[in-house]
């Protein structure tokens, strides 16, 4: 191929880029060779040119995809040169004060020799890392300063004036330079060269459009840097079909989002059709539940009407049989008043008779002695009575004989009482001695009795803590567990933990028994702290200050932050040493109060030390000796297990104390009890004369009575008895008919009260009967049913009846409440579905869910029909003009793109193979869409169409939609998204939509090699044999494949004749030809000489051999202390020398 005129890459200058600090690389303008050891900077200087050539300074996607060690770099490492110093990623940095940075690449026409420079220039803030940029361009070759400007010591020369001294200055100072700021290269673009003749600026976008558009020759700005960057680092381990769809036929960006949006809009309005018919028919059911019960409700109605209509008949019987008890009532009244009226004329009768006999007997004196003798009896009886109560009360007095307390003047007294004898003043001074002898005991019971329950309450209170140390508890003091409880429960609901409160006393453990109540003492009540963890012990502190101090003022909490903040020493022999701690904030709150507590023998001993403490507890400090309380260390021992044991020891002990101080005075109580309860003499002191008076005059009075009775026996012989017994029969014979008469009058009072009753009855239930009628509203169709039911019965029980009725009103109501739950069930899960509707889903009636149905059944649905059958045109159209024929006409152009590819292979000379690019219709299932976007239906020329309405298809015919209809609609819900989907499914849902939008899925791809025989050329799928051949040999064709995509991309297929702007030609490759032998690769460069590129090939020092004969200047890389590149040039001429130093070195 002839020798074209393009725009060369002649020189590269690089200033504080990586492990360089300034180095300008001279090229050829045809094939360069970079080798060196891996590591040693040939990626640095390739990921340097291609920050320019893409005007990408982010890096992400090709820094150092050229080197060997798949390290990730970014562009803030290239700058400041990072440098790895240790196997634990650790690192520094080569640049650590503020600098600048300079990419430049000199581009020279191979024609005119015409130079230009592309670019870019950053300055860098070490301290935060910020970087500052600006690309640009400038007319000639690079300048001899190199983009560096020099300094005098911190003068650079421009600020060195004219003057002697300066002069002299500027002899004398070493002569240092750096790399030019970004304000610098600005302000020297302007000063030596005019806007057209330069370029700068921040942008990069604006640059790139430039670069590729003007200065490079017009090359595509999409294409050509992914095919430059995939280039670099590519590999033989790709199947023949992705190496075809990543360097020939690349992606493309195909717009579809009016599309999708007209297809997801159809396919939203299908869901809403779906969603209203989903809706209709839950609301269908709603009220066909709702039907079901109000069936029931009406069968609930019916029976409470039926039982209310028996209620009123069964109240009209009531009212019609109280009416006959009220007239049965008034007869048996008239008719008992009738007998008492003949019962009151017989006892008149009597009574007169009774009278008679009475005067009789008057006359003989018996009545007025016999009256007499009732009036002896009683007083009699008096006296006898008087005389037992003295006797009781002298048989009382006796029991104070028992008593010690007794003195022998209260006894004479007594004993006077017993006979009698006593007078009133020695009666007055025993009441008294017995009242101070029973008021003595009250105050000793008193006090003994108040001595027992404290004695008492404290033996419960041992018994109590010795079972709960029997029980494993502890038995603190109950504000303690109080405060702990509280603490707790507030921590947990500040902090939504379940935080441990901890007493110190729990987490302490001694190791020396001997020195236990040492410790227990010394630590007093400060072994009842409360602790937590140090997290959290601001929010405890918090807490406890919240706190009731009145109730909780003895009890502390320790701030365990603050304690492990500060460090605590321990003393040698101190009594911290006795005491081991479970955490480490409770050994350090030990080591803090006990570290400087001296352990000592004795008291002389306690003197050598500021604080000290001896086994028998006896402490020192601040100059004072002092006992420790012993609470402290017996009833107060809680530390460690042998701290129970011992309080439990001492609680038996308690406990055999308390029972035996009881015992005497319970035996006090008892006697105070027993003096309280004998006889004092409490009545009247005039009761007690008039019993002894009674006393002694009883016998003479029972003569008196003994004399009386005796006369009247003498007058009862007489006639007198007889005249005695008759009256006595009349008397009670009246008597007799006086009871019956009082049970007539009773029976009368009785009935008029029941007369009563049942009146007042009789007006309740009139009244309940006309409240019943009135609020009954009859219902003449109900009314008609019952009657007929009452007319099949004989003698028909309304109360019966309407029991039945209303037994079952309450099962119809039953069965009503379960559909009507059914009911509201169905409204809230309706409600829970659609919760736009702001429906009650309790309300009786269903006037709301009925509305909604129909206007649904009869406006909605129709109108979402009416829109989703537009919706479906439009976006089959949508489909047709927007996907379909774009999909189209990108495999045209890939089509097209082949066709070319294959004329640009056919003229190159690549030894006897020759090649060709194969692309057609996908073998698998995606291929049916294939033919569905290639159907030659689809080629009408929209002007050729006529005005008719058969022929506005807009490009498509009924032919192809009739054919492909169905296909289309399967690809068409590819593109709409699920409903409700998960993370997973959209995720899905969007790689099948990339995989559809791109053209590359409905074709195939291959390379076919071309052998010429006696019948004609033979055509061989290397796609096959590329799996079997994964040598240098499988690595021709691709090579061939990917040097005609560039060939393509700097048209160097055009016509010889066509004048073109003289573009870029420069190949990269990274490791080309790693598994070629040196013919293969001769051929390879061959080919990349008559395509007329300039390339730059890399590899490893051990295969320079096999590009010695063929390259035309080798760039030789060194970095053996990993932090300077070095490279070294060498021309063609220079070779043999190359070799022999390489000889050498091996």
């Amino acid at each position: 191929m002839e020798k074209q005129r393009f725009e060369a890459l002649s020189r590269i200058c690089l200033n504080n880029w990586h492990y360089i600090r300034h180095k300008t690389l001279s090229f050829h303008e045809e094939i360069n060779f970079f080798t060196g050891h891996s590591g040693s900077g040939k990626s640095t200087v390739i990921d340097a040119m291609q920050i320019v050539l893409y005007a990408n300074t982010d890096g992400r996607g090709f820094f150092n995809k050229a080197a060997a060690d798949d390290s990730d770099r970014s562009l803030i490492e290239y700058l400041r040169g990072m440098v790895n110093i240790g196997e634990d990623n650790r690192f520094s940095y080569l640049r650590n004060q503020n600098f600048s940075s300079t990419i430049v690449l000199e581009l020279r026409r191979t024609d005119t020799g015409e130079c230009q420079c592309v670019g870019v220039v950053f300055d860098v803030e070490t301290a935060t890392n910020e970087i500052s940029r600006m690309f640009f361009r400038h007319q000639g070759p690079l300048p001899e300063h190199g983009y560096r400007i020099a300094e005098l010591g911190r003068k650079t020369e421009q600020q060195v004036s004219g003057n002697p001294e300066d002069k002299e200055t500027k002899k004398n100072c070493p002569k240092t330079d750096r790399a030019m700021s970004v304000e610098e290269i600005k302000r020297w673009l302007l000063e030596n060269f005019s806007k057209e003749e330069c370029y700068f600026g921040s942008h990069n976008e604006r640059f790139r459009r430039q670069l590729y558009d003007i200065w490079l020759g017009g090359l595509d700005a999409e294409k050509f840097p992914l095919l430059f960057k995939r280039a670099i680092p590519f590999r033989m381990n790709i199947r023949l079909e992705d190496f075809v769809k990543e360097y020939i036929c690349m992606e493309q960006d195909i717009h579809i989002e009016d599309m999708q949006q007209s297809v997801m809009e159809y396919g939203r309005m299908q869901r809403k059709i779906e969603d209203t018919c989903q809706e209709i028919s839950f609301l269908k059911e709603i009220c066909l539940q709702y039907e079901r019960m109000t069936e029931k409700r009406k069968q609930r109605e019916i029976c409470q009407y039926f039982g209310a209509r028996l209620d009123i008949l069964q109240g009209r019987m009531e009212i019609s049989a109280c009416q006959e008890k009220i007239h049965a009532f008034q007869e048996n009244a008239e008719k008992a008043i009738q007998e008492m009226e003949k019962l009151q004329e017989e006892m008149e009768e009597m009574t007169a008779r009774s009278e008679e006999l009475f005067g009789q007997i008057s006359m003989s004196g018996y009545a007025q002695m016999k009256e007499q003798l009732l009036s002896l009896n009683e007083l009699t009886e008096r006296l006898e009575s008087s005389r037992v109560r003295w006797e009781q009360t002298a048989e009382r007095l006796l029991g104070w004989e028992e008593e010690a307390c007794v003195s022998n003047r209260t006894l004479w007294d007594i004993e006077a009482f017993v006979k009698g004898t006593i007078r009133e003043e020695e009666l007055i001074r025993l009441k008294k001695d017995l009242a101070e002898l029973k008021q003595e005991a009250g105050k000793q019971q008193q006090r003994v009795q108040g001595e027992l329950r404290e004695l008492k309450k404290n033996l419960e209170r041992a018994q109590e803590e010795r079972r709960q140390l029997k029980a494993g508890n502890k038995a603190y003091p109950k504000e303690l567990e109080q405060a702990r409880t509280l603490l707790q429960n507030a921590l947990c609901r500040e902090t939504g933990k379940s935080v441990q409160v901890y007493i110190l006393a729990d987490l302490l453990d001694i190791c020396d028994e001997e020195w236990r109540n040492a410790v227990e003492g010394y630590l007093g009540y400060q072994k009842l702290t409360l602790l937590v963890e140090p997290r959290y012990a601001a929010a405890a502190l918090r807490i406890y200050e919240g706190l009731e101090r009145e109730r909780f003022c003895r009890i502390s909490v320790l701030d365990t932050e603050r304690m492990m903040m500060d460090k605590h020493s321990r003393e040698p022999g101190a009594l911290a040493e006795e005491v081991e701690a479970r955490n480490d904030y409770a050994q350090a709150y030990i080591d803090f109060l006990l570290g400087r507590v001296i352990k000592c023998e004795n008291v002389m001993e306690l003197r050598q030390h500021k604080v000290g403490i001896t086994k028998s507890c006896v402490s020192y400090r601040n100059y004072r000796v002092q006992h420790i309380s012993p609470v402290f260390y017996t009833t107060s021992a809680y530390i460690g297990k042998n701290s129970v044991r011992q309080r439990i020891r001492l609680l038996d002990q308690t406990i055999e104390e308390l029972e035996a101080a009881m015992g005497p005075k319970q035996e006090l109580a008892r006697e105070a009890e027993r003096i309280q309860g004998r006889e004092i003499l409490g009545q009247e002191l005039s009761v007690y004369l008039d019993w002894q008076r009674d006393r002694e005059g009883y016998p003479q009075k029972q003569v008196e009575q003994n004399r009386l009775r005796i006369k009247l026996e003498e007058l009862s012989s007489r006639n007198v008895k007889q005249w005695e017994e008759e009256r006595s029969a009349i008397l009670e014979q009246c008597n007799q008919k006086k009871d019956i008469l009082r049970k007539r009058q009773r029976k009368v009072d009785e009935l008029e009260r029941e007369k009563q009753r049942e009146q007042e009855n009789l007006i309740r239930l009139n009244e309940a009967l006309m409240i019943k009628e009135q609020a009954l509203a009859v219902q003449p169709a109900w009314e008609e049913e019952l009657n007929q039911l009452l007319e099949e019965q004989y003698s028909p029980r309304y109360d019966l009846l309407r029991n039945e009725y209303l037994g079952k009103q309450a099962k119809a109501e039953e069965q009503r409440q379960q559909e009507m739950n059914r009911l509201v069930e169905l409204r809230a899960s309706y409600l829970r579905t659609y919760q736009n509707r702001n429906f009650s889903p309790t309300r009786e009636d269903n006037q709301e869910y009925q509305e909604l149905l129909d206007h649904l059944n009869d406006e909605r649905l129709e109108e979402f029909r009416v829109r989703a059958a537009e919706q479906a045109r439009t976006a089959v159209q949508h489909f047709k003009d927007d996907f379909i024929y774009k999909i189209r006409s990108a495999i045209k152009e890939a089509l097209q793109q082949k066709d070319e590819l294959n004329r640009i292979i056919s003229r190159l000379d690549f030894g006897k193979d020759k090649y060709q690019f194969y692309m057609g219709r996908n073998k698998g299932p995606d291929g049916r869409y294939y033919d569905m976007c290639m159907d030659e239906a689809l080629d009408i020329n929209p002007s050729e169409l006529s005005s008719g309405m058969d022929h506005q298809l807009n490009l498509f015919t009924m032919e192809h939609e009739n054919q492909y209809g169905a296909m289309m609609n399967d690809l068409i819900r590819v593109f709409i998204p699920p409903e409700n989907a998960t993370a997973e499914e959209l995720e899905e849902s969007r790689r099948n939509m990339d995989k559809y939008a791109d053209y590359r899925t409905y074709l195939s791809f291959d390379m076919q090699q071309l052998i010429q025989n006696e019948d004609g050329m033979l055509q061989i799928r290397l796609s096959r044999m590329l799996k079997k051949n994964s040598g240098g040999e499988g690595q021709n064709p691709l090579y061939v494949a990917l040097l005609a995509s560039f060939a393509r991309m700097y048209k160097l297929d055009g016509n010889p004749g066509f004048l073109r702007n003289p573009t870029l030609r420069l190949v990269v490759l990274d490791e080309a030809f790693s598994k070629m032998d040196a013919e293969k690769v001769a051929s390879c460069i061959q080919l990349i000489r008559g395509l007329g590129f300039q390339a730059l090939i890399s590899a490893t020092n051990d295969k320079i051999q096999n590009y010695l004969e063929t390259v035309d200047k080798i760039f030789v890389f060194a970095n053996p202390n990993k932090k300077a590149i070095s490279v070294q040039e060498f021309e063609k001429k220079e070779f043999e020398r190359l070799q022999k130093r390489m000889e050498e070195d091996d």
